[in-house]
């Protein structure tokens, strides 16, 4: 397990900083600074998708480490507690010293190594956080007591469903399974699930309390703008179809017996189903967003196979298959060209700014350019999601009126992240969502105090979809 852990942790140092973890890390820079969530600094996620960075970005002051190693040491030892967790509930239940060592080995591979790219980023450290509760679901399935730790399964699995709370519906489709086979409501309220529950209601509680502009401000905003932002369903299932096949298909070849309504791999496999609603209800297509369907599916034929021997034919599918799941997690976004040397030919260490949709425009690149982002959010998001609605639908009056409002909105803070912060470097996307053609400079250009502003920039460079502009007033 320890090799495991020191080969991820190998293996993360030159790839962890991806787009959200860089944006993320900046943001919690700019909250030590003294800078403010909701009132200087705008994330479309709720306050613990911040704040959850804040550790790294703490130590990293202390320590002059750089923040994204320690990311990298801090998720390692979620690892570990994740499985100090299901080691000692599996104790707890009397499972064998092979069966416990073989599930160990297994979810070390499963959390640290399988995810690559997505090491570190929101998901990831929220499906370490859950699997220690579906472990215990598990065990409960086998009629197992996992003893008082199970409780701090429950702490996971809120945390996890506070992070995002699609990840209910991981937790929960085991547990109902579970009353279902017994027939009984007392299976859907193990300690464990009262305890997530509260996680849940003191986390809400929290957000009212010390980030009331997110419930009434920015979370409107989201719901109108962002989460109706969502690819065709046909495009979607291919993923949950192909992953949840191939676990079914292997569960098939290592026992007909494991398809059974009693089977210990139901657990695991009705995770995964719920790992797929999630990636289905999100709508966004993003690989990280399959990581729940894609761990826990990989999960119910791998635990089964503690006590068998196993011909070469399934051990090399089997091996081939997780590798093609591990290639899907880490495939990367539809992106930019390489743009740190552009930038840099024109301006050494600049004061950047974005006006784009994408957050990977903008992060993690001022971090490798050691630049200063002088932005209030990431990207302009809830305005592309405000230009599709009003241009591929039919918008009531009511609707419109917030639409336009929101496109408003974000143009205000665009103008004073321009008045305040002062960028010498501007990047111009000319996409909407990566997927049509959009003057994103027109668009900032239909306001007159913007217009103003960018009228100091003169346009240097294209570098595929991107232009960059430069600050000519000496500024």
């Amino acid at each position: 397990m320890t090799a495991i852990l020191l080969t991820a942790l190998l293996v993360q140092i030159p790839v962890i900083l991806n787009a959200d973890l860089g944006w993320l890390l900046t943001v919690n820079e700019k909250i030590l600074d003294g800078r403010k969530l909701g009132i200087d600094l705008f994330e479309s996620n709720p306050p613990l998708s911040v704040y959850m960075y804040m550790p790294g970005a703490v130590l990293a002051r202390l320590t002059g480490i750089a923040p994204e190693f320690i990311v990298i040491v801090l998720v390692i030892v979620e690892i570990a507690g994740a499985l100090f967790v299901i080691d000692r509930t599996a104790v707890a239940a009397r499972l064998g010293a092979r069966e416990r060592s073989f599930s160990t080995w297994s979810f070390a591979f499963l959390l640290a190594i399988l995810p690559g790219a997505v090491f570190g980023q929101r998901e990831h450290i929220a499906v370490i956080a859950l699997t220690p509760f579906v472990a215990v679901t598990a065990l409960r399935w086998r009629g197992l007591d996992p003893g008082r730790l199970a409780i701090l399964a429950g702490v996971g699995a809120g945390v996890a469903m506070s992070i995002k709370p699609f990840f209910a519906l991981v937790a929960a489709l085991p547990i109902i399974l579970g009353a279902v086979r017994q027939r009984s409501f007392r299976p859907l309220f193990p300690p464990e699930a009262w305890t997530a529950a509260a996680v849940v209601i003191g986390y809400g509680a929290a957000v009212a309390a010390f980030f009331p502009a997110y419930f009434s401000t920015y979370a409107p905003m989201v719901a109108e703008a962002y989460l109706p932002i969502r690819r065709e369903l046909g495009s979607l299932l291919p993923v949950p179809i192909a992953v949840i096949g191939a676990s079914l298909g292997f569960l098939r070849l290592l026992g007909p017996q494991n398809l059974r309504m009693g089977s210990n791999a139901i657990p695991w496999l009705a995770a995964s189903v719920g790992g797929a609603a999630s990636f289905l209800l999100q709508g966004k297509g993003w690989p990280y967003t399959a990581l729940a369907l894609c761990l826990f599916a990989i999960a119910a034929p791998l635990l089964q196979c503690c006590t068998k021997t196993l011909r070469v034919p399934i051990v090399v599918g089997g091996l081939a298959t997780v590798v093609a799941i591990g290639l899907y997690l880490s495939s990367p976004a539809p992106g930019f060209l390489p743009l740190q040397a552009r930038v840099q030919a024109h301006v050494k260490h600049p004061r950047l700014l974005t006006i784009t949709d994408h957050i990977g425009l903008g992060h993690p690149l001022v971090r490798q350019i050691d630049g200063i982002w002088v932005g209030s959010s990431c990207a302009q998001l809830l305005s592309a999601g405000a230009i599709l609605r009003l241009n591929n639908s039919q918008p009531t009056e009511a609707e419109r009126a917030r639409l336009d409002g929101i496109i408003n909105f974000e143009r205000r803070q665009l103008l004073a992240d321009l008045q305040g912060g002062r960028p010498n470097v501007i990047l111009v996307d000319t996409s909407l969502l990566s997927s049509f053609p959009f003057d994103w400079l027109a668009w900032a250009n239909s306001d007159p105090e913007l217009q103003k502003e960018l009228s100091r920039y003169r346009e240097v460079e294209d570098v595929g979809r991107v232009r960059i502009f430069v600050d000519q007033s000496g500024s």
